[in-house]
């Protein structure tokens, strides 16, 4: 079996990261090709450059991630590799969906005892994303953030950059469409689409998320205040049920309508846009993930 290693050495690593990585997974492979990102796009050409090989080894964060699933999905499927993923950046949120260690070398022992799960694949205009897609305070806060306070403060520098960015918040108009039926016109706060269950290393615990049952949870509100940041803070952001703050729906696929032209957050990567165009691809990739 043969193993591509696409690793970010800028993605909370090191190379002695890498080389302990490699030492514990190298007994499971005949070949082994390391490839080190340098610039914005390496690890998107290297994935596509990828379908020769079994397992595709990603050593990196949420963002090299992102590059590498948009990547594959320029492959054929039947000549994807599986995706095995060694968390090393600030979140690592997909990573904690799959229920891996977020400690790299923990990740990379338990790779004699994984199975391949297959996973859905969120496609946004013509992007895909595994975990979010965010609009209004989600992907405002998340393009706020410092680059010096995200390193040293991880997660909570999420949470600050969202109260900062909370004090500038302009609600704006939204019309969400599903099988050709209008489900929600009129302003909102955000617009939170998600397949994984963590954002920003907060579980969102919604009951329902799955990241294989064909659907997306979507969620928006038009209501906020200082107790959603509280929940948010004490990671309470627990949405059982719709309420009159609160829209919780399950959806394969829908239709964005904004009333102008947004920032976009699909896994902590950003662009602009008027419509988003969302479907659930099944089952489209292939993870390592633990079978304990």
């Amino acid at each position: 079996m043969r193993a591509l290693i696409i690793s970010n050495p800028t993605s909370g690593g090191n190379e002695t990261m890498l080389g302990e990585v490699v030492g514990t997974i190298e007994s499971l492979y005949d070949e082994i090709l390391i490839r080190k990102t340098l610039a914005q796009g390496d690890a998107g050409r290297f994935a596509e450059e990828s379908g020769a090989y079994e397992h595709l080894i990603v050593v990196g964060g949420d963002g090299t991630l992102h590059e590498v699933v948009n990547g594959l999905m320029k492959l054929p499927r039947d000549e994807r590799p599986t995706i095995g993923l060694i968390p090393a950046g600030t979140c690592n949120d997909f990573a904690r969906a799959l229920a891996l260690p977020v400690e790299p070398i923990e990740a990379a022992r338990l790779f004699k005892m994984s199975y391949a799960q297959k996973v859905d694949v969120m496609r946004v205009n013509e992007r895909y994303g595994l975990n979010f897609i965010g609009v209004g305070l989600i992907a405002d806060a998340s393009r706020q953030i410092d680059p010096l306070q995200k390193e040293s403060l991880g997660s909570i520098g999420y949470f600050l950059a969202t109260i900062r960015q909370f004090r500038e918040l302009d609600p704006f108009d939204v019309r969400i469409e599903h099988g050709g039926e209008v489900v929600h016109d009129g302003p909102v706060s955000f617009l939170y689409v998600g397949n994984g269950a963590y954002l920003g290393t907060v579980p969102t615990k919604l009951p329902t998320q799955s990241f294989t049952d064909g659907l997306v949870e979507v969620v928006h509100s038009s209501a906020i205040g200082f107790p959603m940041i509280r929940q948010l803070l004490t990671q309470q952001l627990g949405l059982e049920q719709s309420s009159p703050e609160w829209v919780h729906l399950q959806m394969s696929q829908l239709t964005v309508h904004l009333s102008e032209s947004q920032i976009i957050d699909v896994d902590g990567e950003h662009f602009e846009a008027e419509r988003l165009d969302i479907d659930v691809l099944p089952g489209e990739l292939s993870f390592l993930v633990p079978s304990h």
